[in-house]
């Protein structure tokens, strides 16, 4: 009978896997959330559609930032 091995398996792509699913889904959620804010907001103030395209934009840029942020933090983990 071999002694138990104190080894923690290697999680690495399991994390390589979340960062792959989380970038799709903050591209496609974050403009849609923006979207449907400013929507909200031009039936409410009577500005269509302007408030709509705001939230539009907003929300891409928004979901480029943490794209952004999520593949420097990945090519710092990378290096050690």
């Amino acid at each position: 009978m071999a002694p138990p091995q104190d080894k923690r398996p290697d999680d690495a792509g399991l994390r390589s896997a979340a960062t792959l699913v989380a970038i799709p889904t903050l591209l496609i959620v974050s403009p849609l959330v923006g979207f449907f804010a400013g929507d909200f907001g031009d039936r409410r103030f009577h500005t269509s559609p302007w408030l709509a395209l705001l939230g539009l934009a907003l929300g891409f840029a928004a979901g480029a930032r943490e794209v952004w942020l999520i593949y420097k933090r990945y090519l710092d983990t990378q290096e050690r």
